[in-house]
Formats: structure tokens, C-alpha cells, sequence
């Protein structure tokens, strides 16, 4: 035990990696690729088929994992109950933690750590008011535990100067839960909070500013409640696994969460939001599913299996996006089925305010994504009116805009949108309107209308009048020729588009 003004720096145990499982689905995945390819099926056709294949095979996976840690949630909090109960003391140097049970941590170190370090079972700590900065590592390090809870009452602080082994203020090899009525504040040189299994956060007020990665978990990161605040260098929210394929999934269902500042916002390579008010900022990518097997695969001229895996799933909640690169975003495909979405894209056609690799599928909830016409897609597929506007003069920042019950006001200039809303009806016509003045009529001849195309397949173009508009059998800005001639030379398709911006 150090009792020294200068910390232990803790060694760090080498981490044994999984091996991934092999499923029945992978095997079946391989005869219908197999299949597909010999018959001549095209690229985004074989992926929209093995997505359907794979889809349902990933939920039960997903359901499976959410069962599974409920379960380990509960055991802990049985253990905890009864569990034997300590009060630390914060001194300067090593704070250790050597056995399981309940630690009530009070006081504060003005160059010190909490250290757990117990073989087995199950350790939470219970921060009451503390401070705790480390000039060299870590202000919390889980080395080994079964699982750690960390839960806060009144106002803590963790200030870490990390480092490059122990890259986070709160840095567990241990699966970690974060829960409590009270605050937590984390400063980091690297990382906010990092852990190395699965990380969730139950409740409670906690704000990250970090100069990397804001809250990371390698199998999992998960948001059920609580006043999430990230302000981070690199990746606001992520998770990251590109060992195993089931994970590295990123799950919000509630809570207050807002990014106002990242590189990219929310990178998984799968992300399932059903519920919460998320607000994020990023100077690339707002919502990115996104992982290096995805990304070979979106590369690949032959497409790959590996593109189903990577998909953002958006079932609830209110989602809103503010992107200086692509806003939402996937390797693989999208499926939008509740919830409502507002996307304030790029104001530069280098990027959109929507891209993916393979399918966007809109069977319910609300969207509206504004940005520049010269990459603009609508959805490949939807069960209500959903549109793609491109429009014939740019609007300015702080322009509002309505169409049927959607409004909008973008903080950036435009002049494309893509809507889609229960309310837009099949058969009915909607008036545009920006500040108020109808900018052009949108005819729902089809669920899908207007220019542009998505996920690499042309969407029914419906009836647009606007002065100055192409005449009908021309091509608006963005749309592909319907003749089957090739885009003209400097044109870029939509598939394969995302090994330009990568």
C-alpha cells in the first residue's frame, strides 16, 4: 500500500479474448449468398435477402443478451443485500478494494485511485461526496470482479490525467453498472469511462468531458435512465467489438441524453434506440452503425454477408441529430418503426444528412433530414409517405420548415428534405412550406416520392410542382437515370459511395 503522494500505477492483466460462437444462421447466410451469386442475383438484392434472413436471428440474440444480464442484475443486487458492508476512507496513493461487498466511499484524494481487485463475486461501491484526481491513471481501475456497481449520492468528481494502458477516469475490466440519485462528474486526459465488457447506466446525473471517447463499452453500453452530458474529442457514445460479431451493440431506451460535443456522436455496429430524448452534435457523423467488418464488406465489389450485421434500429424516443458529416448513418441498413427523428445534415454536398449500405426500411414513427441535395437519398422501402425534396434555392440557417405535421427548423442552410410520416397519406397531395410560403407540393402517388434514390435503388418518384422545377421525364439534381444509361463521368452512384468518404 502506497502511502506516498505518488499513486501505484497498476499493472495491467492481459485480457484473454473470446472466441466467437459459430450460429446455425452464419451457415445458412453462406448457401443463400452462394445461391444468389450463382443465379445472378445484384449486390443490395442478396444483402435485402440475407438482412430478412439474418433479422430475426439478431433480435433473438439481442433479446437473449438483455434476458441474460436482467438476470445478472438481479443476482447482484440479491448478493449486495446481504452483502458484507465497508467504509473507504479516500487517503492519496492506492485505495484498495480487496474483498466483495458494499463499500461506502467518502472523503477525497487529491493524487489517489480506487483499486478492486477481488477474484470473485461482487463489489459495489457507494461514492457519498467524494473527489478523487489521479495525475497518473485512473481515478476508479476494476482489475478483476464478476461485476461492479458504482452508485452516487450527492455531487462526486473524478479528474483523471489517464494513460495509454489505463485509458479512463473510470476504467473495469468487469462488466459495470452505474446507478444513484446523486452526481457524477468525470475530466479525462483519454477516455470518460471505459469498460472492457458490458457498461450500463441505470440512473443518476453523470457528465463526461474527455478528450478522446466519451462513454465506451467493448460488448455493450447500455442506457435505461438517468442525465447523460457527454462533451468528448473523439466518439461521444460507443460501443466496440470487432472480435465478435453479436456484439458491440449500443442500446438506449430512456433517459435524458445529449452530445454537444464529438467526432461521431453514437458509433456501434449495432444501435437500437426505443426510447429516451437524445440530442447529439458531431463534427463527422451523428449516428453511425458502423464496424471494420461492415466497412470491408460496404467496400467489397461482390457485397458481403458481413453487411447485415451493422444496422441502427430506431423503435422510440426522440432522436435529434446535428452533423457536420453524415447524420444517421449505417455500414448496413436502417429501420425506422417509431419514435420521431430530426436530422440537421450537412450543409456541403461531400456528405448527406441519410447514407447507408444497404436498406432503409420505414414501417412507422417520424423523420425529417435536411442538408444539400448532391448525396440526398429517401428510404429504399416504407409503409407510409415518405419523400426526398430536392429544391430548386438553397435556405438559410433558421428556416422553418412544414409539411403535413412535421415541422422543422435546421440551423444550417439546405435545399434538400426527406420526410416521412405516418400522416402523409397514399393519394394525397401536401403543401411545403418554408417560413410559410409554399416552396412546392408534394403529390404521394406512392409511399415513396421524389427525387434522388435509396440504398442504391430508385424510389417511385411522385409528382412535384414547383416553379422552376424539372419538367416531367427530366432528371432532378441527385436522381439516377431511369433508362438504364450510366450516371454521367464525375458522378458517384450510390453504392459503394462510402469507400469515398472513409
Amino acid at each position: 500500500m502506497n502511502n506516498t503522494n505518488e499513486p501505484v500505477k497498476p499493472e495491467i492483466v492481459s485480457e484473454t479474448p473470446e472466441k466467437s460462437s459459430k450460429l446455425g444462421w452464419q451457415k445458412i447466410t453462406a448457401i443463400i449468398l452462394a445461391a444468389a451469386l450463382a443465379i445472378g442475383l445484384g449486390t443490395f438484392a442478396i444483402i435485402e435477402i440475407l438482412n430478412h434472413t439474418n433479422q430475426g436471428n439478431t433480435t433473438s440474440s439481442v433479446d437473449s443478451t438483455i434476458e441474460a444480464s436482467n438476470a445478472n442484475d438481479q443476482s447482484a443486487e440479491d448478493y449486495f443485500a446481504s452483502a458484507p458492508t465497508y467504509t473507504l476512507e479516500l487517503k492519496d496513493g492506492e485505495n484498495l478494494v480487496a474483498k466483495p461487498g458494499v463499500y461506502t466511499v467518502t472523503g477525497s484524494t487529491s493524487n489517489g485511485y480506487i483499486h478492486i481487485n477481488t477474484d470473485e463475486n461482487k463489489v459495489k461501491l457507494i461514492l457519498n461526496n467524494v473527489t478523487i484526481k489521479n495525475s497518473s491513471g485512473a481515478a476508479i481501475y476494476v482489475e478483476s470482479n464478476e461485476n461492479v456497481h458504482i452508485e452516487t449520492v450527492g455531487t462526486n468528481t473524478l479528474d483523471a490525467t489517464a494513460t495509454e494502458d489505463v485509458d479512463a477516469a473510470i476504467y473495469s475490466m468487469a462488466d459495470l453498472i452505474l446507478k444513484g440519485d446523486g452526481i457524477l462528474n468525470i475530466t479525462s486526459t483519454i477516455d470518460g469511462i471505459h469498460g472492457k465488457d458490458d457498461v450500463k447506466i441505470k440512473s443518476g446525473t453523470i457528465n463526461v468531458t474527455a478528450t478522446e471517447d466519451g462513454i465506451k463499452g467493448k460488448d455493450s453500453l447500455t442506457i435505461l435512465d438517468g442525465n447523460i452530458t457527454v462533451s468528448a474529442g473523439d466518439d461521444g457514445l460507443k460501443a466496440s467489438n470487432d472480435e465478435d460479431q453479436t456484439k458491440g451493440v449500443l442500446t438506449i431506451s430512456g433517459g435524458n441524453v445529449t452530445v454537444k460535443k464529438s467526432n461521431e456522436a453514437i458509433e456501434a455496429a449495432q444501435i437500437n434506440i426505443s426510447g429516451g430524448n437524445i440530442d447529439v452534435t458531431a463534427s463527422d457523423d451523428g449516428v453511425n452503425a458502423a464496424a471494420d467488418f461492415c466497412s470491408q464488406a460496404a467496400m467489397s465489389p461482390t457485397g458481403n454477408a458481413n453487411i447485415t450485421v451493422c444496422k441502427a434500429n430506431i423503435s422510440g424516443g426522440t432522436l435529434k441529430i446535428n452533423a457536420g458529416g453524415d447524420g444517421l448513418d449505417s455500414n448496413g441498413s436502417i429501420y425506422l418503426s417509431g419514435g420521431a427523428v430530426y436530422i440537421d445534415g450537412p450543409a456541403n454536398s461531400g456528405n448527406a444528412a441519410l447514407d447507408y449500405d444497404g436498406v432503409f426500411e420505414i414501417t412507422g414513427g417520424t423523420i425529417i433530414a435536411t442538408g444539400m441535395s448532391g448525396m440526398a437519398i429517401n428510404a429504399s422501402s416504407a409503409t407510409q409517405g415518405s419523400a426526398l425534396i430536392n429544391l430548386s434555392q438553397t435556405y438559410s440557417a433558421g428556416s422553418t420548415i412544414t409539411i403535413g405535421d412535421v415541422t422543422f427548423t435546421p440551423s444550417k442552410s439546405f435545399n434538400s428534405i426527406m420526410v416521412s410520416s405516418p400522416s402523409l397519406a397514399k393519394g394525397n397531395s401536401y403543401e411545403l412550406k418554408v417560413n410559410g410560403t409554399t416552396a412546392q407540393t408534394v403529390e404521394f402517388t406512392d409511399y415513396l416520392v421524389g427525387s434522388g434514390q435509396g440504398g442504391g435503388m430508385m424510389g417511385g418518384r411522385g409528382q412535384m410542382q414547383e416553379s422552376g422545377q424539372p419538367q416531367e421525364g427530366s432528371q432532378p439534381q441527385g436522381a439516377q437515370p431511369q433508362d438504364g444509361t450510366q450516371p454521367q463521368a464525375g458522378t458517384q452512384p450510390q453504392a459503394g459511395r462510402e469507400a469515398y468518404r472513409r
